[in-house]
């Protein structure tokens, strides 16, 4: 029964009739109840996201302001106000900040070490590789921690972790590793006044460390702690080159000296353009027991992170400690006992929320919609790492997290079943409107789909491949549609394809009645051969993608200039560009054609910003009989040519320099007194394949003559 529906329209228009008697009451209250529906959601959604946005604003004020706890504060009070709305904060990585605190765990539910540090019983080793340390309360901590002993419990482990210390080298560059993290989050909060204390505890507290000392790109101590060691200059010197920790003995002591790359964190106080913003110094007087010597590092690094007052800086201190690949596990408990990081945790936050930090979305765009289930709007804004951002965040993330904004639809249910009432006074309408329905189902039905198969044929018959009739049904129009479609599809494929081949080609398809065979005929043609000068340099150190633009660019100036002049473009590859030129005329069409790319390639330099690297293009041309057919495979051909002749184009090519066009003797005689052009007879080179040095001729512009380069430097500058 309903395959005949969908398949005869017929049956179709009696069924509009029956339908239209049967429902012309209920029909326009439901499409006036879906209208204001889908109006109050747009004004809910509208209504979110400007919550979101607004909020986002708030606090990157308040952060730039360098205040967390100012946006903390906001936060609180913008959930304590909204009471239809929940408000969270996600970091790049997918934790929730400025979260609410969870209520205190239950004793039972800790981990048996974290338990007993809580309980007074001072450090706990749970296993060989693993240790839990009390964070003490002290003096200097009251000012945040107003009471109890305890500020949390550090817990570390080692079994496995990837980077096993055993003295030496790996334990220095481990301590220096912690000591920079804490030295960049105590300068991130701007308290450089504590850097001295800092470095001195530290040193004081690890065994076998003799001092910490930080110096300035100049050489210089800016901070200190413990007694300072004369380096040679040469050292430092060397770490800066390098890039890596290099060891020194200095009267007798071990030093480790460690670059500080200058991060945007620390632009507010270094030049932007420099690399280094100096030098962290770890000097031992005798091999420290390796774990127990990270332990103790870890332990007063993060009491003075701490001092510094912002939360986020503790975990990412954490994170940089997990980051040297010394440990397999670390995570801080607070007071309560409730976790306040694991530096191995993978968080997962919202779907919508991934995927916005996933997508790296920005410019104010955000995931957004309608939970009908849940009924709530849901809707995340980005919080981008703008550069005055990074100070702080670094540029590790395109974002530095997100905002999502929840606000209940519940209230929204109640209004729907009331607009649904409200459609029983369109009752009065329905006469009207039953003997409408009847000819606007058979305008929707037929006369709207041919009238719009129509539509997409004129649009075909001006160009416009991209457009498609949209097949609502399985009837005899709902084919007809599908086989317009097929037929748009294969034009638009035909098409596509053909930019990917050259006219050789697509005339010998279209000259072949039946299977295109492989074979070739001789014939006489002009060959041309670009090739990007440097290229393989200027690719090894720019991003691909911008590689490739670039390379698009230099391809497509050269390629207009082959149309314009009649040629063919046999294939690109690479960075090189072949193309032929047949009939009357094609030595001198090809050999305009090459000095014109010369100048299309320079036009599109003079284009560049001034910043941007610029290559040349050298360009080698000959002609002569060669051999014209499709070569390959049976599944997969190419329309080429081959010869001696094509050989010598592209060995010219090769001997080319930047900027420079060389021809060889037979289209020198061939192109005669071409106008336009100059010609230049440039000594004899020995190729690949020729027995006698090949004649060559250089082709400039009369008013462009400039001294051509050697064939032995134009091979070198080769990309």
């Amino acid at each position: 029964m309903w395959t005949a529906v969908r398949e005869s329209l017929v049956i179709k228009i009696a069924l509009v009739l029956l339908v239209t008697l049967t429902l012309g009451f209920a029909l326009p209250a439901a499409i006036n109840a879906r209208l204001q529906l889908d109006e109050m959601r747009r004004s809910g959604r509208a209504a979110t996201e400007n919550v979101a946005q607004g909020l986002a604003a708030g606090v990157r004020t308040a952060m730039l302001s360098g205040n967390g706890i100012t946006a903390r504060n906001m936060i609180r009070e913008a959930r304590e106000r909204l009471a239809t709305a929940e408000v969270r904060i996600y970091a790049p990585s997918g934790e929730e900040v400025f979260g609410e605190l969870p209520p205190p765990p239950a004793p039972e539910r800790l981990p048996a070490h974290v338990r007993a540090v809580l309980a007074g019983e001072g450090t706990q080793r749970p296993d060989a590789s693993t240790t839990a340390l009390p964070v003490p309360n002290e003096e200097r901590c009251r000012k945040c921690h107003e009471q109890g002993e305890l500020r949390g419990v550090l817990t570390l482990g080692t079994a496995g972790a990837p980077v096993q210390l055993a003295g030496g080298d790996e334990t220095d560059d481990a301590l220096g590793a912690v000591a920079s993290s804490a030295f960049v989050q105590i300068m991130t909060a701007e308290h450089e006044d504590r850097l001295d204390a800092y470095l001195g505890e530290l040193a004081a507290q690890v065994d076998g460390l003799r001092s910490v000392t930080v110096l300035d790109p100049d050489g210089d101590a800016a901070f200190s702690g413990g007694p300072e060691l004369a380096l040679d200059p040469g050292v430092l010197r060397q770490a800066y080159a390098t890039g890596e920790p290099v060891t020194a003995i200095v009267d007798g002591v071990r030093a480790r000296v460690r670059p500080l790359a200058n991060d945007p964190q620390c632009h507010a106080c270094h030049e932007e353009e420099d690399r280094w913003r100096g030098v962290l110094v770890t000097a031992t007087t005798g091999p420290p027991e390796p774990r127990q010597a990270l332990l103790s590092a870890a332990d007063v690094s993060l009491r003075h992170v701490m001092l510094s007052g912002l939360g986020r800086l503790i975990a990412r201190f954490l994170d940089g400690v997990a980051a040297t690949g010394t440990v397999s596990s670390l995570t801080l408990h607070d007071a309560q006992g409730r976790l306040y990081r694991d530096a191995f945790a993978h968080p997962e936050p919202p779907a919508a929320v991934a995927e916005v930090l996933h997508l790296g979305v920005a410019g104010g765009q955000g995931a957004g919609g309608l939970d009908e289930e849940a009924e709530r709007f849901v809707f995340v804004e980005p919080l981008t790492n703008d550069a005055q951002c990074q100070q702080c965040h670094g540029t590790d993330y395109e974002l530095r997290g997100a905002i999502e904004v929840v606000v209940d639809t519940s209230a929204a249910t109640e209004s729907r079943r009331r607009l649904m009432l409200t459609g029983l006074g369109f009752a009065a309408l329905t006469i009207v409107v039953t003997l409408g329905l009847l000819y606007f189902g058979l305008r929707f039905l037929v006369v709207r789909p041919v009238s719009t198969m129509g539509d997409v044929a004129d649009r075909v018959g001006e160009g416009r491949l991209d457009v498609r009739v949209p097949v609502r049904s399985r009837d005899e129009i709902g084919r007809l549609g599908d086989r317009l479609n097929h037929m748009i599809g294969e034009i638009r494929k035909k098409l596509e394809l053909s930019k990917f081949v050259s006219k050789a080609t697509v005339g010998s398809v279209d000259a072949s009645e039946s299977t295109v065979e492989r074979q070739g005929q001789r014939t006489r043609l002009t060959v041309l051969f670009s090739d990007v000068r440097g290229f393989t340099a200027f690719s090894e150190t720019v991003e691909p993608e911008e590689v490739v633009v670039m390379l698009n660019r230099y391809l497509e100036a050269q390629a207009e200039v082959v149309e314009r002049h009649g040629g063919d473009i046999d294939k690109f590859v690479g960075d090189e560009l072949m193309a032929t030129f047949r009939g009357p005329g094609m030595e001198a069409r090809a050999l305009a054609c090459a000095v014109e790319m010369v100048e299309a390639v320079e036009a599109v330099n003079a284009a560049l910003p001034p910043e941007a690297p610029r290559l040349q293009v050298g360009v080698g041309l000959n002609a002569g009989e060669v051999v014209l057919g499709a070569m390959g495979a049976r599944s997969r051909m190419d329309f080429t040519v081959i010869g001696d002749a094509v050989n010598l184009g592209a060995r010219l090519c090769s001997a080319a320099g930047p900027g420079q066009v060389i021809a060889s003797a037979v289209m020198r005689r061939e192109a005669g007194e071409a106008p336009g052009l100059r010609f230049e007879a440039l000594p004899p080179i020995s190729v690949k394949g020729k027995r006698e040095p090949v004649e060559i001729w250089a082709v400039t512009r009369p008013s462009k003559r400039r001294d051509a380069p050697s064939v032995e430097g134009a091979s070198r500058d080769r990309g």
